[in-house]
């Protein structure tokens, strides 16, 4: 068996007989060290990679909230970063452990990264990830992120036979969001917070960022067409919303965010809407429509069913609070 000259093997330093890391204490990387830390953030995904080096190009804070741990011989071992997102937030990321005895030393890493961004005006931490991959999840519950929900992603193909037209209650009307006053910006942001409450759908969330923030992300990360953001007023008051959003390089479409106000919800506006939106779409020659969704959240999920969505892959959300 090859040895190092410290007398260890090569298997036994990567950990794959249990034995914890022998790394050192979280630093944050040099520049020179920077591209280092990306690889070994990646691993062996170059798709992650690219991705992760683009948005490092694109962004001079991306490595503000980024520590890394060095083995005994000084090579970067493992990182965490938690890379900006649109509305307010930051996105975690840390390395893979080669086995569960790397847990708690990729907990305290992240954990690490998480106190730097405490009181630096971010309002949360968030990550998604696959729940066959135990390990990470495991990561980020040492770490001590919060699992906020098992989201569901869903799709429909569009069009559709017998598509059912949209039925709207009494005194209902629709009309575009108006995203060029503000007047406009702060009803629109009124009704998401109006959405949230008594919400189903990943209710921990409630007060973890205002509802600017959840609008400002929206906006950054979808272009908002007049004609796929929809606003439902019922008598003169507004009630619910639908958001959705073309995929880039796809003929396929994204409802990014979807809510009845509570005070407005078992009238019927929710199927009514969410017709409307699918009907626009297939105006447009979308050919799918796609979602996610709480899987706790028992009224969307059945309204989801009846329109003819079903489940593609599921993800298991965590967020950690900032301020």
């Amino acid at each position: 068996m090859l040895r190092y000259a410290f007398g260890v093997s090569i298997l036994d330093r990567a950990g794959l007989f249990g034995h914890a890391p022998a790394w050192g204490e979280p630093f944050q990387p040099t520049v020179a060290q920077r591209s280092e830390a990306l690889r070994r953030l990646a691993a062996n995904d170059p798709a992650l990679l690219r991705r992760l080096i683009r948005d490092a190009r694109a962004d001079p804070t991306f490595f503000q909230h980024a520590f890394c741990v060095a083995d005994s011989d000084g090579f970067i071992a493992a990182t965490a970063i938690l890379a900006p997102q649109p509305g307010n937030t930051l996105h975690a990321v840390v390395s893979r452990g080669t086995s569960d005895a790397a847990i708690p030393a990729l907990g305290r890493l992240l954990a690490q990264a998480l106190a730097s961004a405490h009181g630096r005006g971010r309002a949360m931490a968030q990550a998604l990830v696959e729940p066959a991959r135990g390990r990470e999840l495991r990561v980020l519950d040492a770490a001590g992120m919060r699992r906020l929900a098992t989201l569901g992603y869903y799709e429909r193909a569009l069009p559709r036979r017998g598509r059912v037209a949209a039925s709207w209650p009494s005194g209902a009307s629709i009309t575009a969001c108006d995203l060029h006053t503000p007047q406009g910006h702060a009803t629109l942001a009124a009704l998401l917070q109006a959405t949230y409450e008594a919400t189903h759908d990943c209710p921990a969330l409630a007060g973890v960022r205002t509802a600017q923030e959840t609008l400002d992300g929206h906006l950054a990360t979808h272009a908002a067409d007049p004609d796929l953001w929809t606003m439902v007023w019922l008598d003169g008051r507004a009630a619910a919303v639908s958001m959705c959003a073309p995929l880039p390089g796809d003929d396929a479409a994204e409802l990014v965010y979807f809510g009845v106000a509570h005070w407005a919800r078992g009238l019927g506006i929710g199927p009514a809407l969410l017709q409307h939106s699918i009907g626009r779409l297939e105006a447009r020659g979308v050919r799918s429509l796609h979602l996610a969704c709480d899987e706790a959240n028992d009224p969307a999920l059945r309204l989801y069913h009846n329109a003819g969505f079903h489940r593609a892959m599921r993800r298991v959300a965590f967020i950690h609070a900032l301020r």
